[in-house]
C-alpha cells in the first residue's frame, strides 16, 4: 500500500525511480545521509518496516559496504515486489 490505499502502476514507477536515485547515491564512495532521506521517506510511505530495515543497513554501510549495499538492495527488490503483488489483488 501507498500512503494507506492500494497501489497503482504510477505508484510503483515512483518507487522504481526512488530506488534507482537511492542506489546511485549509496554506490558513491561518499555520500551524506541527507541525500537519501527523500528516497527514505518515499519508501516510508510504502512500507514503514522494510524501510526501517534498509536505515539499518545504510548505518552499517562505513563498516561492510558491499554486505550492506547487498542487504538494502534485497529490501528494495522486496518492497518493490510486494507493490506488484498489491497492484495485482486490486487493480
Amino acid at each position: 500500500m501507498y500512503q494507506g490505499r492500494h497501489c497503482n502502476y504510477s505508484d510503483y514507477q515512483l518507487l522504481e525511480n526512488s530506488s534507482q536515485i537511492f542506489l546511485q547515491i549509496i554506490n558513491r564512495d561518499n555520500f551524506d545521509i541527507s541525500e537519501v532521506e527523500k528516497c527514505l521517506s518515499t519508501f516510508s510511505d510504502f512500507d514503514f518496516e522494510l524501510s526501517s530495515k534498509i536505515r539499518i543497513y545504510l548505518n552499517k554501510i562505513n563498516d561492510d559496504r558491499s554486505g550492506a549495499i547487498i542487504k538494502i538492495t534485497h529490501l528494495l527488490n522486496e518492497l518493490k515486489n510486494n507493490v506488484l503483488v498489491d497492484i495485482r489483488e486490486h487493480n
